[in-house]
């Protein structure tokens, strides 16, 4: 009897393992807010000023911590009801985690350049990229996981299953609207970008299952 190459496995791990992921990306965001050293607080007449010239690390600061906080929120929401991983579901998390990572990065490209306007339109398309890493392989997660009810339950709903589909699809879309503008029209990006996220505040819907 051949054995099954790819069993089921309980998600307690992986979300274990995820959640330590978001911690740490969502923490160290606060790292890319510079302390001011002796010559900073000179040339910036006082510690007021510096300060006040932070705003764009603040900004960056704002956007990418709410964004990991709504990628974290959906995340936790999607595995209310994928109730079984596999190896394959792992490794496309993994995809997913290290697109999540990625965020400080773009975070500090987007608060050291976004004053300059030669170097503006990079630093927003940085930003956008950052933005839009992660949702590929959520949408690809979801699929896997409800092709025929993969790792579902049996009697999920198959219209909310499609809702969702065109939801997470609309992300990406959004997202790669946002990609698009910033490369002429960064400010535009940006607001695409928020209104986007604002979205995810509304509470997502609850997982509908048919009567056994």
């Amino acid at each position: 009897m051949l054995k099954n190459k790819n069993p089921l496995m309980s998600t307690d791990r992986l979300l274990a393992f995820s959640d330590g992921v978001f911690a740490i990306a969502i923490t160290i965001l606060v790292l890319e807010i510079k302390l001011p050293k002796h010559e900073d607080l000179i040339l910036s007449h006082g510690l007021y000023n510096y300060l006040c010239h932070l705003w764009p690390s603040y900004l960056s600061y704002g956007l990418s911590f709410f964004a990991i906080g709504v990628y974290w929120s959906n995340h936790h929401w999607v595995f209310t009801f994928i109730i079984k991983s596999n190896h394959v579901l792992n490794m496309l998390h993994i995809w997913f985690l290290m697109a999540i990572s990625f965020l400080p990065f773009t975070t500090a490209i987007l608060g050291d350049f976004i004053l300059f306007d030669e170097y503006k339109s990079a630093a927003v398309t940085a930003s956008c990229v950052g933005f839009l890493l992660p949702v590929p392989p959520v949408f690809i997660i979801y699929l896997y996981a409800v092709h025929k009810k993969r790792l579902v339950a049996k009697n999920l709903n198959q219209k909310f299953i499609d809702k969702q589909k065109i939801k997470l699809l609309s992300g990406i879309v959004f997202s790669a609207l946002a990609l698009c503008f910033s490369f002429n029209y960064p400010n535009v990006s940006l607001i695409i970008i928020c209104v986007s996220f604002a979205t995810f505040l509304l509470p997502p819907d609850a997982p509908v299952y048919d009567e056994k």
